[in-house]
């Protein structure tokens, strides 16, 4: 059951103490079993930087089938796979998996057109949804089809389709658009496979599941129930995650973490197939102490025998 997570670029100095080090520096340091290599796909919209030095999307650029032009991805010529072979290079011969995230193209199609456009337009002209969605699904097919045999180890799609309270559509959208989308990306897709969507996926997760994905993350708390996942699809999904980072982590002890951490290995590490980890990428909020404390209560309950 080990720790695989990603740690925020602005919380890497404050768990290390310095800013100038490599990825295998903080993944030694926080015992993390995992290298990451970025390969997604760009949004098309408008952007902030918040007082928190975060970039914020503040608007969709895609509104009209005639955006449709402003939306080029990269070329994935010999430079931009060229990177991902050095990253492989560099690290292949290391006790550490490596893997890297992209997306399949939901999240590009809701932040490209931002959630008031993307639904006139399901009403207007859904057509306009699936191109874009199209352009998505084409970029990163093809990602993978050059990628695969680097010596990556498996690959993450970041695609958050749901709020808290649920899907951000109806299941009959998600149904109807986005997941026969979703299949054709899954059939280029050799590799083992994690998905990552935030919220509440369950109007929606026995269609997405259908898509066959190796592991699922982060079931998120108060969104998800993970003893009724680890009961209901533990035998056939890997679940990772669900320690909670926007109260434990955030504003609870070092204590409340080490409890929270050992109750998930004792009645979700039953019989594996559970990756403990934050319920999403560690920030520069969450408190440092209890980021360590999360490291240090993973490498004692472990081996926890139940």
């Amino acid at each position: 059951m080990p720790f695989v997570d990603v740690v925020d670029k602005r919380m890497q100095q404050t768990v290390m103490g310095r800013a100038d080090f490599d990825q295998l520096d903080l993944v030694r340091e926080m015992q993390i079993d995992a290298l990451l290599y970025e390969a997604y796909p760009p949004f098309f919209a408008e952007t902030k930087v918040s007082n928190s030095n975060r970039e914020l999307i503040t608007a969709g650029l895609i509104r009209t089938r005639q955006d449709l032009r402003k939306a080029r991805m990269p070329r994935l010529d010999r430079q931009y796979i060229g990177e991902m072979e050095k990253f492989v290079a560099k690290y292949h011969s290391t006790e550490y998996a490596l893997y890297y995230r992209t997306r399949m193209g939901c999240a590009g199609v809701l932040n490209s057109m931002g959630l008031d456009s993307f639904s006139y337009a399901l009403a207007d002209d859904a057509r306009l949804v699936a191109d874009l969605m199209d352009i998505y699904v084409e970029w990163v097919s093809e990602l993978l089809d050059k990628s695969q045999d680097i010596g990556f180890d498996f690959v993450w799609f970041s695609d958050d389709l749901a709020f808290k309270s649920g899907p951000m559509f109806s299941p009959e959208v998600f149904r109807d658009i986005f997941l026969p989308k979703m299949r054709m990306v899954r059939n280029h897709v050799r590799l083992p496979w994690v998905y990552h969507s935030d919220g509440n996926l369950m109007p929606i997760l026995d269609e997405l599941l259908s898509l066959g994905m190796n592991g699922l993350n982060p079931i998120e708390p108060g969104a998800m129930d993970i003893e009724l996942m680890k009961e209901k699809y533990g035998d056939r999904l890997c679940l990772i995650g669900n320690i909670n980072l926007h109260h434990t982590l955030t504003v609870g002890t070092p204590v409340e973490v080490e409890s929270e951490v050992r109750e998930r290995i004792s009645k979700i590490g039953k019989n594996g197939g559970y990756i403990i980890a934050s319920s999403n990428s560690i920030t520069d909020y969450c408190r440092p102490e209890n980021v360590l404390a999360l490291r240090d209560a993973i490498i004692k309950y472990r081996d926890y025998e139940i």
